[in-house]
């Protein structure tokens, strides 16, 4: 039988490596890398893995689940004018622009804005085939900053930044 000062420390030594595991991806969790997220103040904004397409006969779009966490005591309106997306290849580039209405999150609220129906970019004119072999940059313009969210050419990950 072990005393109780033996039992704690034993407690917060695995606590420690559980920690560890949970930070390095190593274990049973599993840490999500096909969002980016980007923070400016109090509201975070969250973009999951885009769903690319588009080419020859239609425009070239980009579609995606995006999300506002606001923890600010303000509410966060971000107008379409404010969301552009820069499609990159060898010796291609095309603005893609933002085609719903505005997104809006209230103080405190988590909003979930997801693809075709309420969170979506295209070119305004119809493009050459394009199959997403390039690089995609969502930017979105809020409180005087801008979230960036750049989906490469491996197709797995999207990163976060503000700028």
């Amino acid at each position: 039988m072990i005393d109780r000062r033996t039992f704690l420390k034993l407690s917060a030594g695995a606590l420690v490596l559980t920690a560890a595991g949970a930070l390095t991806g190593c274990g049973d969790t599993v840490i999500d890398k096909t969002s980016g997220v980007a923070k400016i103040g109090d509201v975070t904004f969250i973009c999951a893995k885009p769903f690319p397409g588009g080419g020859d006969t239609f425009t070239l779009t980009y579609q995606t689940q995006f999300t506002i966490q606001n923890k600010s005591a303000e509410k966060v309106v971000i107008k379409p004018e404010d969301i552009t997306c820069i499609f990159r290849e060898a010796d291609t580039k095309e603005t893609l622009y933002f085609k719903r209405n505005e997104l809006v999150a209230e103080p405190g609220q988590t909003i979930n804005y997801n693809g075709w129906q309420e969170f979506y970019l295209e070119t305004k004119e119809r493009v050459q085939e394009k199959n997403s072999p390039g690089t995609y940059e969502l930017r979105v313009r809020y409180n005087g900053q801008t979230a960036v969210f750049l989906y490469g050419n491996n197709g797995k990950n999207v990163t976060g930044r503000v700028e």
